[in-house]
């Protein structure tokens, strides 16, 4: 196990991971179409404010899980973590296929693998910021052949370099296909995460994914403030009195302009820090919630060299 982690100012200690959302984004811009609008967080101010939010809270590490093709941008990630004094990570990989780039169909499974390896070990563009991580998606209930193409090679690519893998499920499917074909490749599925789960609202699906070796990211925390995430709340209440306690991450995945309170929207960074804590504490004991925040994160993103 190395002792060092990528975060976009460079190396740091595995130790100073400390709080960490895995599914977050700070700089993201899927496309031009207006429909996007509202998923386009091209503000360096507004995210820098809502990072220091979050630091405020008590966070140390957001996890920027934008991809190649859908506005990554190392560099200004970088900016907001100087500027708001936390650590951030960025990723490689790919998201499902509606997001993919044009270029990779022409490019061969080696060329792909070899792309990948390349910003793994050398960093990303001119900037040579190295990645923490790597990204694949999946359908709304179906996985396309292009993505199961990508499964493969980043699997491969993960059995190689080792890095951690935290996936996109659409509305939360396809999970356990995911981890199927991460498996066959030769990744190691304790360094895997799957994002989105919580939107299957299916406890006993929450759980097969976790039995089968990987975590999962309650990471649509935040959507239902009236009632106080009260599903959510239960669905995690319920998780840790089955023993699942060591699989779960939080996260907001609040890449939309309506979550950031620097956007006039709700709940904001802090929220999970904050308001969610204090709901959800009365259910599980600081030490069930602290693992989702802290521990477990961590368990996924140090990498065993």
């Amino acid at each position: 196990m190395t002792n060092l982690i990528n975060s976009v100012c460079g190396e740091i200690p595995n130790s100073s991971l400390g709080t960490t959302y895995i599914h977050e984004h700070l700089y993201v811009y899927p496309s031009e179409q207006l429909k996007y609008y509202d998923y386009t967080i091209d503000d360096i101010d507004r995210a820098t404010a809502e990072a220091i939010s979050f630091k405020n809270a008590g966070g140390n590490t957001l996890v920027d899980l934008t991809p190649i093709n859908y506005g990554r941008s190392p560099m200004l990630l970088k900016k907001i973590a100087q500027a708001a004094n936390v650590n951030i990570l960025c990723i490689t990989g790919f998201h499902k296929e509606e997001f993919q780039p044009k270029w990779l169909p022409e490019m061969s499974n080696q060329e792909i693998y070899d792309f990948l390896v390349h910003e793994i070990l050398d960093g990303i563009g001119f900037d040579k910021i190295k990645p923490a991580a790597m990204k694949l998606g999946t359908s709304y209930n179906a996985v396309t052949e292009s993505e199961k193409r990508i499964i493969d090679i980043e699997g491969n690519v993960q059995r190689d370099t080792h890095i951690p893998i935290v996936t996109h499920c659409d509305q939360g499917t396809m999970g356990v296909e995911q981890l199927k074909g991460l498996k066959a490749a030769g990744a190691d599925l304790s360094h895997v995460c799957l994002s989105h789960v919580d939107l299957a609202e299916d406890v006993d699906y929450v759980e097969r994914l976790a039995d089968m070796g990987a975590s999962v990211s309650f990471d649509h925390i935040g959507r239902h403030l009236a009632d106080h995430d009260a599903l959510r709340v239960k669905m995690l209440t319920r998780l840790v009195a089955d023993g699942y306690g060591d699989r779960i991450c939080l996260a907001g995945d609040m890449g939309r302009k309506k979550y950031y309170l620097a956007y006039g929207g709700k709940p904001g960074l802090k929220y999970i820090l904050t308001d969610l804590k204090n709901d959800l504490l009365p259910h599980i004991g600081n030490e069930a919630y602290e693992k989702m925040v802290n521990s477990n994160p961590q368990k996924v993103l140090i990498r065993e060299a």
